[in-house]
């Protein structure tokens, strides 16, 4: 609890410095899972005990708010994902059913005792509250956890359409985070299961409550390591990519709606002329090459070119490129006078600028590994 409080203070100190929005919200995440170790750790103590002792009962005192977790990972996952994030006031109503758990743990647990555990044990809204917040936490959760997952799945699809090397923003420590959360929420799902059963004393919970232990170290590990966002603008991408897919269907009732991109009849002659333009001014050795740059150079405007791309040649921009550099790699490795150069430095020569990027397009492209391949 108390590392996880270290990590949650660095990261919000981080994102003053750097004006990260992101780490606001992992900051607030860890700041939340370790607030839910608050009452396990407490209670080992004997600290209800003591309460009780002193006429103070601390029963249902919301030390934690699980319906933070959803938000906050979805506003993390969009924050790293667009380098043009922006709080909106909209976004605040996330926080309407934390909110309302607030307000509805505060007033059961300011009651007296003996209302209190009456309401809670013997009538049905208390049985409401209870059970009714605990199913409603992995159905919110799960709801917000798959919005993020299709974020971040929006977010690779992008990139592929406009960045030729994505070794640097592929954020592939972010699905690992997703399912790790997944996989967390299962386990709890499991366990409540399981404990409507067997009736668990609080010593039972202690499993639950150590993975949840691992999943902040976890989450404060990779957070801290790996939480720099994308200079992606993501809805820049994201109306790109709807104005091609609006573009593909022409429709015959009313032809000014919607129009192909390319018209049929020039697709055969555009699709040549960029052929050649790739095979003879080679722009793929440019690591830093995208859909942008290169539109300005075969005079076509980026709805254009990846429609072309997308329809005339069946690929992504990104294997579309890569096709050309591992083509390269292969004639480098064939030829004597690159044998002086590493595998990875014919890789750079070729255009690539990360052995990652290499490796997983040279796979993807020909089916085998580079070494294996040479």
């Amino acid at each position: 609890m108390l590392q996880g409080l270290v990590i949650a203070g660095l990261l919000l100190l981080r994102g003053v410095r750097r004006l990260q929005t992101a780490d606001f919200f992992l900051s607030g995440l860890l700041f939340f899972l370790v607030c839910s170790l608050i009452e396990h750790f407490i209670g080992f103590m004997g600290v209800y005990d003591y309460a009780r002792e002193q006429g103070h009962d601390l029963t249902f005192f919301p030390f934690s708010n699980p319906f933070m977790y959803g938000p906050l990972i979805l506003l993390y996952t969009r924050a790293l994902t667009d380098g043009a994030f922006q709080w909106e006031k909209r976004d605040g109503l996330h926080f309407v059913l934390p909110l309302f758990y607030y307000i509805v743990h505060f007033f059961v647990w300011a009651m007296p005792d003996a209302a209190k555990f009456h309401f809670l044990d013997e009538t049905l809204a208390g049985g409401i509250v209870q059970y009714g917040f605990d199913a409603s936490f992995y159905f919110v959760t799960g709801w917000y956890l798959w919005r993020s997952f299709q974020r971040f799945y929006a977010y690779r699809n992008l990139i592929e359409q406009e960045y030729a090397n994505i070794g640097s923003i592929t954020l592939n420590w972010m699905r690992l985070f997703l399912f790790a959360f997944s996989a967390y929420l299962l386990f709890d799902l499991a366990f409540s299961v399981v404990a409507l059963l067997y009736n668990f004393w609080y010593t039972g919970w202690y499993w639950l409550n150590l993975t949840r232990a691992l999943l902040l170290y976890y989450i404060s590990a990779t957070g801290w390591a790996f939480a720099q966002k994308s200079n992606v603008h993501f809805m820049t991408l994201a109306n790109r990519a709807f104005a091609e897919s609006e573009s593909q269907v022409e429709n015959p009732a009313n032809p000014s709606v919607a129009k192909p991109a390319i018209p049929e009849a020039e697709m055969s002659l555009r699709r040549t002329q960029l052929s050649a333009f790739m095979e003879t001014e080679k722009p793929w050795l440019d690591p830093e090459l995208t859909l942008s740059m290169l539109s300005g150079q075969v005079q076509l405007n980026t709805t254009q070119l990846s429609y072309l791309i997308n329809t005339g040649f069946a690929q992504n921009f990104n294997d579309f490129v890569n096709t050309y550099r591992v083509e390269e790699v292969k004639q480098k490795l064939a030829s004597p006078d690159f044998q002086h150069l590493s595998l990875l430095g014919i890789a750079f020569e070729s255009g690539f600028n990360s052995k990652a990027t290499f490796n997983r397009a040279f796979k993807k492209l020909t089916g085998n590994a580079p070494s294996e391949y040479k």
